[in-house]
């Protein structure tokens, strides 16, 4: 085989890699093993993604030491049933038009929706908000069906 040859087919399988797909939807269910998925039960059940910023002012940043004491005493406490954290990375426009690009915890909630949730919640973001000097905390709400 030829050294053209050759740079022609690492040029090709390198391209293949690039539009091969890198994420494709699937949808997954928590289930007993007991329970096949016909006999699930289903629930329509609240969901929150809250986003906390780890930008401070002064251009510092929120540790993950901080993060995990945060977690470990203020969210945890409140909401002791489980939840997810992520990180990822965001952008929006700040109150004066500054477009902040930061590193970010989303905090997923899955729970049957009440007054005492909510208000635990709130209390959650007004921590955090008054903590780490934030604006705000994005929070997103909907209700999602689940089977377990």
């Amino acid at each position: 085989m030829s050294s053209l040859q050759k740079s022609l087919n690492s040029l090709i399988i390198t391209g293949l890699l690039f539009i091969s797909p890198i994420y494709t939807n699937t949808v997954v269910r928590a289930q007993s093993s007991q329970i096949s998925t016909s006999h699930a039960s289903v629930k329509i059940l609240t969901k929150d993604e809250l986003y906390f910023g780890l930008s401070k002012p002064g251009g510092k940043t929120v540790s993950e030491a901080e993060w995990q004491l945060f977690l470990n005493h203020v969210i945890t406490p409140r909401l002791p049933d489980g939840l997810t954290v992520m990180d990822v990375y965001g952008q929006y426009l700040d109150s004066s038009g500054k477009l902040t690009r930061e590193k970010t915890k989303l905090v997923i909630l899955i729970y049957e929706n009440s007054q005492t949730k909510n208000q635990k919640i709130e209390q959650i973001i007004a921590s955090y908000k008054k903590t780490f000097q934030q604006e705000s905390v994005l929070r997103v709400t909907s209700s999602v069906k689940v089977s377990f």
